[in-house]
């Protein structure tokens, strides 16, 4: 089953900084029917992948170029960043999700698969413009994977899942748990340190929603306390 069947998968590479793993993401993009490939600020010489883009060349070649991390997610359903860096207590940006988790949420929308640089990877303020941290376990004394290595994990898992969940949830619901998780969580903090609710709150609803009946519930659910707090029930 390719991905574009699936959903509209876009593969974005935040100043990458290796020609080669350019070029063997796009060979990537092939291999599973993903036709959406864009880079932002690239380090590197992004013309000199297509010697290991091999069949994937007219990915590369269509491939966009732009400057900012916000052009290349601005039309986007769900944003998902990733990184080598995960879980790490009271970090609550660090909080993430594994690839086979992700494929009830991703089906039929628009959704940006976001990797980092080679050297450092993702800023946190790339990360806090996402809605959920995706991390691929490997041995805690190596951690890091090769760029192009982390791109075809995710692929191939989310493509290995894709037939297995087939549970929609609509994008309306998506926007409706982000508005209503925002509305309670500005009501009630009191610092910015509160901020953390935000992003813990929707990424742990975000990891353990079911179907678009359990979306609707805590939709339901949150609209509730916000309106109570607010005092109107």
């Amino acid at each position: 089953m390719l991905l574009s069947v699936f959903a509209v998968i876009r593969v974005i590479l935040v100043q990458p900084e290796g020609e080669y793993n350019v070029g063997f993401v796009a060979r990537l993009c092939k291999n599973f029917g993903v036709k959406e490939l864009y880079i932002v600020n690239p380090v590197c010489d992004v013309t000199k992948g297509r010697e290991f883009a091999v069949r994937g060349i007219d990915v590369l070649n269509e491939s966009r170029v732009v400057q900012t991390l916000d052009e290349a997610i601005t039309d986007l359903d769900l944003k998902i960043a990733t990184s080598s860096i995960a879980d790490i207590p009271g970090d609550f940006l660090r909080k993430s999700v594994k690839p086979w988790e992700i494929t009830k949420l991703i089906l039929n929308k628009r959704v940006g698969l976001i990797f980092g640089r080679e050297s450092v990877g993702l800023t946190r303020e790339e990360i806090s413009k996402c809605d959920l941290l995706l991390h691929i376990p490997t041995n805690t004394e190596y951690p890091v994977l090769n760029l192009s290595h982390a791109v075809g994990i995710v692929l191939y898992e989310i493509n290995r899942n894709a037939i297995q969940n087939s549970a929609k949830i609509s994008d309306e619901a998506l926007r409706l748990l982000d508005k209503y998780i925002r509305e309670v969580v500005d009501t009630i903090k009191k610092n910015p340190q509160d901020e953390r609710i935000y992003y813990s709150l929707k990424r742990t609803i975000l990891r353990g929603i079911g179907d678009e009946e359990d979306a609707r519930t805590i939709i339901r659910f949150l609209r509730k306390i916000y309106l109570r707090i607010n005092g109107d029930i």
